[in-house]
């Protein structure tokens, strides 16, 4: 991606998080990226031309990210693991916010919205069993029940993010999202893992207060 390209595209996530897809003009972007409307239109012609910019970008970073999870689950950094996904969330928060506008304006991003619920589902399989596995959660209580407890993890990060667009961050903070992931796990984790999420739980307010934003 072009240098001036990529200035359109963090300047229309930027808007877009802001102020909604079907809110943001193309003359806006380019306003704001300190560009003529006609440079940026060389670049993208349409908005669904820059969306699918954006989507890509945002693949990207998905990927960028994701490459360092397994490492951090392997080390049990659960913090790190959730400040990532948060990082992440929040950077994009109008692809989760606006995803039916995007679909009528993208099509193919009912894919990708699908890819990354599937990705973030895998990815808490994979932390389970792995925990699990190091003795810091039991195990199953029967076949599926875990299957159905990571959707619903992914379901209260998606809910989440919701209501703090809503009512606003400091309402709705970083810590409440957290919290109600950790909590959810408390039920299952071992005497190891207790330590562990005594632990975990000291580090939050330090969590919440780096930089949670891509754009």
């Amino acid at each position: 991606m072009k240098k001036t390209q990529k200035k359109i595209v963090v300047t229309a996530i930027a808007l877009f998080n802001k102020g909604g897809v079907s809110n943001v003009r193309l003359q806006d972007i380019a306003t704001q990226a300190g560009i003529s409307q006609g440079n940026l239109s060389y670049h993208y012609k349409t908005k669904k031309d820059l969306m699918e910019a954006v989507l890509s970008y945002m693949i990207k970073e998905r990927e960028e990210i994701g490459s360092t999870m397994q490492k951090l689950i392997e080390n049990t950094d659960v913090v790190s693991i959730i400040k990532n996904y948060l990082r992440l969330q929040i950077g994009f928060r109008f692809f989760y916010r606006d995803i039916l506008e995007i679909i009528n304006l993208v099509p193919k991003a009912k894919k990708q919205f699908e890819q990354q619920i599937k990705d973030v589902v895998n990815f808490n399989k994979d932390a389970i069993n792995l925990s699990i596995k190091k003795g810091f959660i039991i195990k199953e209580p029967h076949e599926g029940h875990y299957d159905l407890f990571v959707q619903n993890v992914w379901a209260i990060l998606h809910s989440w993010l919701t209501k703090r667009e809503v009512l606003g961050n400091r309402k709705v903070s970083l810590n409440d999202a957290v919290l109600a992931i950790m909590e959810m796990h408390f039920l299952y984790l071992t005497k190891k893992g207790k330590v562990l999420y005594y632990e975990w739980k000291e580090q939050i307010p330090k969590m919440a207060k780096g930089k949670m934003t891509i754009s």
